[in-house]
């Protein structure tokens, strides 16, 4: 389907001017927000569980998300999940295998990470060769001096991954370490910044998976990671195994949430039954941020259990039409 077409599709524009009057003739589970119904603080999460979902945190980084079994969790007591508001919530995951290619890590770390005032590294560059992570970039230190790291990936006691530092060179002289290469005043600043996810220690850079990506953050223990077909894999196991979800509709690639409350544009969803799945085969490419525009140019069918399946124009026409733009 090409972007034109959806843009002008008849069935989109048909959704959305019944979508209120579905909304009205069908108000369980849907309900409209309303401030003197407060939502008590122990309310449940929403469970949510993905497949082949390219998860984009902003237009140029993606994470790969295979599978994904976890709840999402209030980061206020008072607010539901609401899908646009990303900080409200928290992605706890049970279970998942997650990954992400070298050049979406590097407009992480640029856009992201280390994008703070005086932050000592810039224009960072990251590659893979074999097994090895390898970092290039700028560092200061008075000047701009370039450097270059190659590293090993493993993880750390607490669910973090591990950056091993085997080789540095600056402006092309090897170095002993890490502390040789950013000094103590630089290393004490990184620390202070942990908030951004990335942290030095020895040898070592640490990265935090709940705190290195924009919001919603993921909040879940790495037991392993892997450089595998040009990208780096995360898996997540908490040791508390949830159980599989049942979507209504079979599809390659989907977003499934059930339970709990969840909130998107001015509709409110109590006892959430809510399936996302796009218009292609394979992979899904969802934006968060942008999800209206792709649920406007899409359609839905209410389930015979009053739940949800929203059929969205995968993000893929999007991206493709805003770079083909002079």
């Amino acid at each position: 389907m090409e972007f034109s077409h959806i843009g002008n599709s008849r069935r989109a524009r048909r959704f959305v001017r019944y979508l209120p009057f579905l909304f009205a003739l069908n108000p369980v589970p849907f309900a409209q927000t309303q401030d003197s119904h407060a939502t008590p603080a122990h309310a449940q999460p929403v469970e949510i569980q993905m497949r082949n979902v390219h998860f984009r945190l902003t237009r140029d980084i993606a994470l790969e998300v295979r599978s994904l079994r976890g709840q999402l969790e209030r980061t206020r007591p008072e607010i539901p999940v609401t899908f646009d508001d990303p900080d409200s919530f928290v992605v706890a995951v049970s279970r998942a295998e997650v990954a992400i290619t070298p050049d979406a890590l590097t407009n992480l770390m640029n856009s992201y990470v280390l994008a703070y005032e005086g932050a000592p590294i810039k224009h960072l560059n990251v590659t893979l060769q074999g097994q090895k992570l390898i970092q290039k970039g700028t560092i200061h230190k008075g000047v701009d001096l370039p450097f270059e790291m190659e590293g090993t990936l493993s993880v750390t006691e607490d669910g973090n991954m591990r950056v091993h530092a085997d080789k540095i060179k600056s402006a092309h002289v090897p170095l002993k370490g890490l502390l040789h290469l950013f000094g103590e005043d630089l290393s004490k600043l990184m620390k202070e910044k942990s908030d951004r996810g990335m942290q030095v220690a020895g040898d070592d850079i640490i990265l935090s998976p709940r705190l290195l990506t924009p919001p919603p953050h993921l909040k879940g223990r790495v037991t392993r990671v892997a450089i595998a077909d040009g990208k780096i894999v995360q898996y997540f196991d908490s040791g508390h195994v949830l159980p599989a979800l049942n979507p209504p509709m079979p599809a390659g690639g989907y977003l499934y949430h059930r339970s709990g409350v969840l909130r998107f544009g001015k509709l409110t969803m109590n006892d959430a039954d809510l399936e996302i799945v796009g218009d292609r085969p394979g992979i899904f490419d969802f934006f968060q941020h942008e999800y209206l525009k792709q649920l406007v140019n899409g359609y839905s069918k209410t389930t015979a259990s009053k739940g949800l399946v929203a059929h969205m124009a995968d993000y893929s026409h999007f991206a493709s039409a805003s770079a083909g733009r002079p």
